[in-house]
């Protein structure tokens, strides 16, 4: 078997067996391709089951040199761990060579979350918008509300179908990374603008139609999800960071800072594990370190 015939193997086994999107399969590939070209290119070796780790500490150090992000290079190293758990599976290899090698460290970096109260302050002001029911502005709402109110992803907003809908329940199906399945609560008043949004946007009565369209009423994608995100919180802060990711961030740290449970903010968010919920603890802290400096008469306030 030659170098492309294994990785078409790899990639049927991840889009049919893993059901990863194609999105996911054609990332793991592009760094399975960059690794092979810095084999050949530094071993003259074209064989990926004679990798060794080695080679791949090599391309570590090399990546690094480049000026690659931790998080980027740990990405890369993940697609390879597939790719030889894989391998291994079929029995061509003996060992999986990344087992010897130590993923670089990524520095914590806690996540910028908007204040509570200028959300707030949106939310009243697209409330204010809406009671000329215009679709757009609707939909506008709409997108912060399932962002913010209920913390999907921008790939889970996209993808949301009116048949996800539980609008008896307060809750919405969704199908996050990894095809895993949740349910996330959504509450009444976002039940009633969904409803609203529904009635005017696109053929009535189609389950299987998109909840957020474009002004044209079709599906919507990716950059437009953004676009819109960037002007509806360019009209309350003037933080760098305006992105659909941050109102999910900001939803999280609300959590928290609210003495949300860190299991429960683990399922609405589909985290995989708790790691990647914790960091919305020291989000918390620092908060609640800021309250102390403010109020507390010993905690050198300045006046």
């Amino acid at each position: 078997m030659n170098q492309a015939e294994l990785l078409t193997g790899f990639r049927d086994y991840l889009q049919y067996e893993r059901r990863y999107s194609v999105h996911t399969c054609e990332g793991y590939l592009s760094d399975i391709s960059q690794f092979s070209a810095f084999l050949h290119l530094q071993y003259g070796e074209d064989d990926l089951k004679k990798v060794t780790h080695q080679h791949i500490r090599s391309w570590v150090v090399a990546l690094l040199g480049q000026k690659n992000q931790t998080v980027s290079i740990r990405r890369k190293l993940s697609s390879l761990t597939h790719l030889f758990k894989w391998m291994r599976r079929k029995a061509w290899i003996s060992h999986n060579p990344l087992q010897k090698v130590h993923l670089p460290k990524i520095p914590e970096r806690l996540p910028k979350a908007i204040p509570e109260k200028v959300l707030q302050g949106l939310w009243a002001t697209l409330s204010e918008r809406n009671v000329d029911f215009n679709y757009t502005k609707l939909r506008d709402q709409a997108i912060v509300a399932l962002l913010y109110g209920s913390g999907l992803r921008r790939s889970e907003l996209i993808n949301l179908r009116w048949d996800h809908v539980d609008a008896s329940r307060g809750i919405l199906r969704i199908t996050g990374k990894g095809r895993k399945y949740r349910q996330v609560p959504v509450s009444k008043d976002v039940v009633k603008l969904l409803s609203q949004l529904k009635q005017m946007g696109g053929e009535p009565g189609t389950e299987e139609a998109h909840v957020i369209l474009t002004d044209s009423f079709k599906p919507c994608y990716p950059k437009f999800v953004y676009n819109r995100v960037v002007e509806i919180l360019g009209t309350v802060t003037t933080a760098d960071k305006k992105s659909p990711h941050v109102l999910r961030h900001s939803m999280a740290t609300h959590l928290m800072d609210h003495g949300a449970e860190l299991n429960a903010v683990k399922e609405i968010l589909g985290h995989s594990s708790l790691a990647a919920t914790q960091v919305y603890t020291h989000n918390s802290i620092a908060r609640i370190k800021e309250v102390y400096r403010q109020a507390h008469p010993s905690a050198g306030k300045k006046q």
